[in-house]
């Protein structure tokens, strides 16, 4: 089985998602036919650790609504 080809939408909204969000490192992965896309976060004490998802929208959705977590200072 081929490696699927890079969606090609994906690499310049993954460009723009990374600038947008760059307290998280953003890429996709082949998995079988399809692509998924994952975000982890850069620094400890932002939620959530890691996002997993074949969606656009729903990634970007998840990021905005990123936050730092409380904790001692």
């Amino acid at each position: 089985m081929s490696q699927p080809e890079e969606h090609p939408a994906y690499k310049g909204e993954l460009a723009d998602l990374q600038r947008d969000f760059p307290g998280f490192r953003i890429w996709q992965e082949p998995m079988g036919d399809r692509i998924r896309l994952v975000a982890v976060r850069r620094k400890p004490g932002t939620s959530p650790h890691t996002l997993v998802t074949a969606d656009l929208g729903e990634l970007r959705s998840a990021l905005a609504n990123s936050k730092p977590t409380s904790g001692p200072s």
